[in-house]
Parts: C-alpha cells; sequence; structure tokens
C-alpha cells in the first residue's frame, strides 16, 4: 500500500540548515560522511504504523545501499532496485516486471540529500542526547511533502541511525471499502551495519541488467521478459 510511496520520498530525507550553529555543523558533517570518496555500505528497515504512537507494524520492508569509492550507488527496498554509474542510471521494479533506463544522475545522493529539502522544512529543535542528536523538523506549508513532522536521529559519527517520519493526511487502511479505517501514519526508517569495507565492483555492472547489441537493448536472462522504458532518447530531444 505505502511502498511506492516510500520510494517516491526516501530521497528526500533530510531538511534545512537553520536552526542553530550547532544543527548547521551537524548536518554539514552528515553530508560529508556520505559524499566522501570512499566506499560506503549499509542495511536499512522499513516499519508503517497506523498512527504516531501505534506498536503494531503494518507494513514492513528492507533495503541496502552500497556506494563505491567513484560515488557510483547501488540501493534495493524491497523488490525495487535502483543503480547510478557513470554511464547509467537503472531503476527496476520486480513486482511491475519493468526496467527503466535513465542517463547517469551527475548529483545522486541515493536515499540521502541533504540539502534537497533547504526551502522545505525548518528545525524546531536540536537535542544533545549524549550518544546521538535527535533533530525534530517541521514541514513548510505549500511544499507538496506528504509528512507534517520528521525526527531525525544522528549519530555522533555523523551517521542518521534513524528517522521517523509523522503523515499530514490521513490514509485508509481498510480492505473493505464499506468499512473506511482512515489513520494519520507513522513511518520509521532504521540505518544499520555501516561500513566502510569496499564494495564487489560486480554490484555496480550495468550488464548485470542489460547490454547494447546493434543498438538494440538485450536484457539478461532474469529480466527478459520485463517491459523496457528507455528515456534516454527522450532526454535528447528536450
Amino acid at each position: 500500500m505505502f511502498f511506492k510511496k516510500i520510494i517516491g520520498v526516501l530521497g528526500l530525507l533530510c531538511c534545512s540548515l537553520g536552526y542553530s550553529q550547532d544543527a548547521k555543523e551537524i548536518f554539514k558533517k552528515v553530508g560529508e560522511q556520505y559524499s566522501a570518496a570512499k566506499p560506503l555500505q549499509y542495511k536499512v528497515d522499513y516499519a508503517l504504523f497506523k498512527d504516531l504512537d501505534s506498536k503494531k507494524v503494518e507494513e514492513s520492508y528492507t533495503g541496502v545501499f552500497y556506494k563505491n569509492a567513484q560515488n557510483e550507488m547501488y540501493t534495493k527496498i524491497g523488490n525495487t532496485e535502483t543503480l547510478n554509474t557513470k554511464k547509467v542510471n537503472l531503476k527496476i521494479s520486480h513486482p511491475e516486471k519493468l526496467i527503466e533506463i535513465n542517463k547517469p544522475l551527475p548529483n545522486y545522493k541515493g536515499d540521502l540529500d541533504i540539502k534537497a529539502l533547504l526551502e522545505m522544512c525548518k528545525i524546531e529543535k536540536c537535542t544533545d542526547m549524549k550518544s546521538f542528536w535527535e533533530i525534530i523538523l517541521k514541514t513548510n506549508s505549500f511544499t507538496g511533502l506528504p509528512y507534517s513532522k520528521i525526527i531525525v536521529r544522528v549519530s555522533k559519527t555523523y551517521f542518521i541511525q534513524k528517522q521517523v517520519f509523522f503523515y499530514n493526511a490521513p490514509s485508509n487502511f481498510s480492505k473493505d471499502y464499506r468499512k473506511p479505517d482512515s489513520h494519520y501514519p507513522r513511518l520509521e526508517v532504521t540505518y544499520s551495519n555501516f561500513s566502510r569495507n569496499q564494495v564487489s565492483a560486480s554490484v555496480f555492472n550495468s550488464q548485470n541488467y542489460f547490454t547494447s547489441s546493434g543498438g538494440k537493448i538485450v536484457l539478461s536472462q532474469q529480466l527478459k521478459k520485463y517491459e523496457i522504458v528507455d528515456q534516454r532518447n527522450v532526454a535528447n530531444n528536450n
């Protein structure tokens, strides 16, 4: 139910630098950690709850993030993979049996872009919790973001440990349209197993998914029945 929403918004995981000098420095150093020309990998867990204080998980997904020293990135959330290399950007949706091919994104941030929400959020509070910082973000009006509040937990080594997103519109959790069950959901995203160990070069090889032969796209064996959406020519015509 919420999986596509999760995919769509996780590129916007951090916010404004305007609360205080301390908060500004924290986010600056977080950005430096994630954008450094060094390998990086970690695990991500997503848990969706009906309400702001609900304990029962309604939906859950796992994901991974890999980056090499050239800042090429691979992410997987549930059954959706994304790859951005120096030559190509790919998105593979296994449930939809679809592969999208685009030109590479030169400033691709994977699932973290510190400046993406610079004008969309304001920092309401920044608290030193001894072993981590907790930063509360409020979204600005008319941004189009589906959240009213975001809580970010940053480790003292400047990695994001956890984020909690509070939705600003109700969603119907009922499977019976005659009996609506509307709630304001909460999404928790937890990051773990951070490592700077080198990631296998094969992870960033686009030939795992397709090759080009005679100007035609040839999908790999496991994707041969997938629909192809090639956006590279579209980009050239705009």
